[in-house]
């Protein structure tokens, strides 16, 4: 049950339950390179730590139709993220929930983009929503939203004084060893991570607030998942140990 994060079956339930809003997916990272870039360290329970320390991403700020507004900034990313206790699913997914977290993506050097100079690209705090992953796979993912959650940004190029609704989705791959591997204490693993946020209302943004479904592909993403595991349950439950 490993703990790496774009749309998680829990994360899926809860965004879909919160009111529908017209949120644009304002930015977005993806790895460097190939190599991993995220750890979780956890204890038997699967309560632990997913950590990023000084790790070389590209950052955009997006126009309306996903496509870069400008420059794609060299960044480096400083993620960390504590999680509870898990819970396995149908017996082949694993949930895990984010008790707190905080991202953030300062520019190598000072870069001026819009009209605005500073080099904290973007600055997240976060809560609430669940890890999620299938047991034997290699990936993992992770969303949240205010409301119903906590989801908050910091910028020296956007302003989100106005804004009431704010999400963020990510995924990590390349999970070593694969989700399944029991958890025990101080046990390691590895990944890749990359994802987006979005928000209602942003000042200083070219793209204005364009409705972007992402609440809804979050909801289908979910049901789909628990799909896929209630069939599985007919065909036979799995063991999942944890030592």
């Amino acid at each position: 049950m490993s703990k790496l994060a774009v749309f998680g079956v829990g994360a899926a339930l809860a965004l879909a339950a919160a009111p529908a809003s017209a949120i644009t997916i304002f930015a977005d990272f993806t790895p460097a390179s190939t190599a991993s870039n995220i750890t979780y360290v956890g204890d038997d329970s699967g309560a632990g730590t997913l950590t990023s320390l000084d790790q070389l991403v590209h950052f955009n700020f997006l126009n309306p139709d996903g496509s870069v507004s400008g420059t794609t900034f060299d960044a480096m990313m400083n993620l960390t993220a504590t999680t509870g206790a898990a819970t396995v699913v149908g017996g082949s997914v694993a949930l895990l929930p984010v008790t707190s977290g905080t991202v953030t993506f300062t520019s190598t050097s000072a870069v001026t983009w819009n009209g605005h100079t500073g080099t904290n690209l973007l600055t997240v705090d976060f809560s609430g929503g669940v890890l999620s992953a299938i047991l034997g796979g290699s990936t993992a993912t992770y969303g949240t939203s205010t409301p119903p959650f906590s989801v908050s940004f910091t910028s020296d190029f956007l302003d989100f004084s106005t804004s009431t609704a704010r999400d963020l989705a990510f995924a990590i791959n390349a999970i070593n060893p694969q989700v399944g591997f029991a958890f025990g204490a101080g046990r390691l693993n590895t990944g890749s991570i990359s994802g987006n946020f979005g928000s209602d209302a942003t000042s200083g943004n070219p793209q204005g607030v364009v409705p972007e479904p992402a609440s809804w592909a979050l909801m289908f993403a979910g049901f789909g998942l628990i799909g896929g595991v209630l069939r599985s349950q007919r065909r036979g439950r799995t063991e999942v140990t944890f030592a």
